[in-house]
């Protein structure tokens, strides 16, 4: 069962020491925080943390679509439950690529992280098979989303704020 964590709403690490965190834990070349939003590396995380929470050979790390990311998150979410874990998920904001939302939640993944590793020895690459996880790509429209709707939001079918709905 998971060790649960809270941020108090001071920040730890700065953008710079979680990108640097990341990129060396799961061998990837992360730039920006939003880059995680593809839901990806936080499934290799959390299957590094609680082996079998997830079956990672179902994660999309080659995420080029809003429906891949949306894909992952479901994935996250049942390895959260298996796992006990009590967090809710931003699907919503963290698929727009909201940078407030992608740093603190991956600010409160790298405290979870540090307090539920068992020091276990794990390499990233060789676990999704030698794929490189892809960053999300910040610029181009991606299928299945309307980017921006009449009123600026970003429009995801099947997303009901703060649910998953699959």
């Amino acid at each position: 069962m998971a060790v649960h964590v809270t941020l108090n709403g001071t920040f730890l690490y700065n953008r710079y020491e979680l990108l640097a965190w990341l990129n060396e834990t799961l061998q990837t070349s992360f730039t920006k925080v939003e880059q995680a939003c593809t839901g990806a590396a936080y499934c290799q995380l959390m299957d590094w943390l609680f082996p079998g929470s997830l079956d990672l050979s179902r994660v999309q790390f080659q995420c080029d679509t809003i429906m891949h990311s949306l894909h992952n998150f479901t994935l996250l979410q049942a390895a959260f439950r298996k796992a006990r874990v009590i967090r809710h998920i931003p699907i919503e904001s963290l698929m727009k690529r909201n940078s407030a939302v992608a740093l603190t939640f991956l600010q409160w993944f790298k405290i979870f992280f540090d307090e539920n590793n068992d020091g276990r020895e794990y390499n990233a690459l060789e676990a999704r098979g030698g794929q490189s996880l892809v960053p999300a790509d910040l610029g181009v429209s991606r299928t299945g989303v309307t980017q921006q709707s009449r009123a600026g939001t970003l429009k995801v079918a099947g997303l009901i704020p703060g649910r998953l709905v699959v």
